[in-house]
């Protein structure tokens, strides 16, 4: 007998100022590509800088999760083509992620039910 393991990926919109790796505005509205910089262009020797507030609301949320929360977290250029990837690569956190474990907690019908969380 087999059970069925299914993977998400689940991506959420964070409310800060700038965005995750530059200090670009997230204003929602202004004209196409005037919210960028060589780092969102992914620019030879631009250097991106972690936004402190978006580790904060992940920080938040792996809690909330009951995760552990990493010692090390390491951020890593992903190189790949894909169509919608115009810079080739995609920054990821595959080796040393900053939290790991935890679970989603719900119920359905009266009766609790665990999702453990892998990454």
């Amino acid at each position: 007998m087999f059970e069925p393991v299914i993977g998400l990926e689940i991506h959420a919109q964070l409310f800060t100022d700038s965005k995750i790796f530059c200090g670009c505005s997230t204003r929602f509205g202004a004209s196409p590509n005037t919210h960028t910089c060589p780092v969102c262009l992914g620019l030879p020797g631009a250097i991106p800088v972690l936004n402190a507030r978006a580790v904060e609301f992940a920080v938040r949320a792996a809690l909330a999760l009951g995760c552990v929360i990493e010692p090390v977290s390491v951020f890593a250029r992903k190189n790949y083509f894909y169509p919608d990837l115009p810079k080739g690569f995609q920054i990821s956190q595959f080796d040393q992620p900053l939290a790991t474990g935890g679970a989603l907690e719900y119920e359905v019908d009266g009766r609790p039910v665990r999702v453990g969380i892998t990454r």
